[in-house]
């Protein structure tokens, strides 16, 4: 677009339905509703490594695009106001986040926080996003349990 018309602001959203990424998707809604920005929010899925023929019946790509919906549809039933586009990547989550956000203006990604070993605070895709991301990254960690 112009400069007279800039384009609207996008804000790219991983989500894979953890509670983790409801909580992003939660809080990338609260911002689009703050800036007039946009959502786009994308899942990815990939076949494990260890599989070389597809089993009957299965339909990854399917079934995310399911859940993605379902994420969507729960959190921003608070959010009725929020635009929103929904995306299923086939590839790894880290790489297809980042060409999702090639022109986005914020990238917001859930991170649960439980490494194996004290002081990794990110989970891998998180981390992924942080370092190589073509905007500013947001992480969400999860909320804490309650002692």
């Amino acid at each position: 677009m112009s400069p007279d018309h800039p384009s609207p602001a996008i804000i790219v959203v991983g989500v894979d339905g953890s509670e983790s990424s409801k909580d992003a998707v939660r809080w990338a809604a609260r911002e689009a509703t703050l800036t007039g920005a946009s959502l786009r929010a994308v899942s990815s899925w990939r076949w494990p490594n260890y599989l070389t023929r597809v089993p009957p019946g299965v339909d990854l790509a399917a079934e995310t695009s399911q859940t993605l919906h379902e994420t969507v549809t729960e959190v921003l039933a608070d959010y009725p106001d929020v635009s929103v586009s929904q995306h299923v990547v086939d590839g790894p989550a880290g790489p297809a986040l980042l060409t999702q956000a090639s022109d986005a203006s914020l990238l917001v990604v859930g991170a649960r926080g439980r490494a194996a070993f004290p002081g990794m605070l990110l989970g891998s895709v998180a981390e992924y996003c942080v370092r190589n991301g073509p905007c500013p990254v947001v992480v969400v960690r999860e909320k804490a349990a309650a002692l």
